[in-house]
Order: structure tokens, then sequence, then C-alpha cells
């Protein structure tokens, strides 16, 4: 591979999203992702399983072996999630109701690469991405093209309005007369404030609760009391109630 003049340079993401070239970890992982391959070879594998354990006219894995892969054993920490309980078989995921089908695949990162595989076997699609880098979650990407390639509404993917509803809400917000400023910002499925002074800062994780209305609830906690917090839009403007103070969005964040 590091003959190949055509071979992805693996890349570290920093936290300043700069990028720097760096090298794969050759010796320090095994089985959980010490194959280096490319998504025409992975796309190949997926076509196996969508074919049963055939790939063109050979029977690689028998039919009763992939089915037994296929089955759940086990729940995974997840829970309460979008598409239902998602479940660990033998080396896969199966993701129970991603619009109405089974969802089967995995993901997985070491930092310089990340990679996903996903396959609908009722339907006989799959996907599989691959990145020199780590970042934005290559499974939801991977979800958002099944969604395409089932012809669902891609509206219709929670992740797709969560982050929507989340990042409508970022910027700058001041007080009246701008006696205390504070930024919004998204961190994954969280949103994250931040007041800074001459010599103090504040930085509060946000849960949200209610997101797709004009009234966005969201909660933190403060010395083990539940702290509501909203968001409230109306007419082009957005008023946040955090404790005893409302601040109001005057401009993107810098």
């Amino acid at each position: 591979m590091e003959s190949d003049q055509d071979a992805a340079t693996p890349y570290i993401i920093t936290r300043d999203k700069e990028k720097r070239p760096s090298t794969y970890p050759y010796g320090a992982i095994s089985s959980d992702g010490g194959l280096i391959s490319n998504v025409l070879d992975l796309g190949k594998y997926i076509s196996m399983y969508l074919g049963w354990g055939k790939l063109g006219d050979v029977q690689l894995v028998s039919r009763e072996s992939l089915e037994a892969m296929e089955t759940p054993r086990m729940r995974t920490p997840l829970q309460g999630g979008p598409f239902g309980e998602i479940g660990y078989a033998y080396g896969l995921h199966v993701v129970s109701d991603f619009l109405g089908y089974k969802l089967i695949g995995h993901s997985g990162s070491v930092l310089v690469a990340t990679a996903y595989m996903g396959f609908i076997p009722e339907r006989v699609v799959g996907i599989a991405l691959l990145a020199n880098g780590s970042g934005y979650p290559l499974s939801h990407l991977g979800m958002y093209g099944l969604a395409i390639l089932l012809g669902e509404d891609l509206e219709g993917l929670p992740f797709v309005r969560r982050e929507r509803a989340l990042s409508e809400l970022e910027g700058t917000y001041e007080t009246y007369k701008g006696t205390m400023k504070a930024q919004v910002r998204r961190n994954g499925d969280f949103l994250r404030i931040e007041i800074r002074d001459k010599y103090n800062d504040l930085i509060v994780t946000l849960v949200p609760e209610k997101i797709e209305e004009e009234i966005r609830t969201f909660y933190t906690l403060e010395a083990g009391y539940k702290l509501p917090v909203e968001f409230r839009m109306r007419e082009g403007q957005i008023d946040l109630l955090f404790e005893r103070y409302r601040l109001r969005r005057t401009g993107k964040l810098p």
C-alpha cells in the first residue's frame, strides 16, 4: 500500500479544524481495523451480504452463517433513539427500524481513517463510505445516502431535522444594553452557552428536549437541580431565557 501512488493520505483533524498529514497506525490495531481497502472492494463485500453469501458465481459463505451474523445477540448502550432498538450481532450492528426497514452495518474510526458500511436486505441496497480522517459521522452520511436510494424524504431523517434546529440557534446573544454577552454553539447533539468576561468563563451544556417548535426547550444541571432553558423564536428574532436573564441574538458567530 505504501508504494501505491493512488493511496489516500491519512489526516489528523485538530480541534482547530486543521488538517495535518499523518500515517496509518500499523501494528496498533488488529481485528477492529487492521484492513486497508477502498470503497469499490467494500462495495463488493456488501454485495456478498445482499447475495446471501454469493458473489458472482461463487458461494463464499452459507446463508445460515449470514443469518446468524445478522441476528442481534445483545443490546447496545444506545437507547430510545429514532430508529428503534440497536442490537449487536456477530460483528454487525442491527438497526431495527430505519425508515421501516432493518438496517445492518457497522462504522469505525482510527482517527486518520473512518469507515461506514450499511445495507438493507429487504430492498437489496447498500452503501460504503471511507474517509481519510475523522469528523462528521459517516454513519449519518451513509443513512442519508440510503434514504436517497430508498426514495425517501430526506427531511424525514431525525438527525437532519435536529442538526438544522440546533444550528438555527447558533450565534451571539446580548442582554439589554449589552451588560452580558454570550455565544451559543452547536456541539454535536447539544448546544453550548459560552459567557466570558474579564475574569471568568462560564460554559454551560444544554440538553435538548423540544427543538422543532417556536419555543425550543433545553435543560442543564446546576447544583444538582434541573435548570430549564428556552429559546423563543418570533418575527425573525431569537430570545434566550437563561436563569434570570433574557438575551437576544445579535449576530452570527465570529
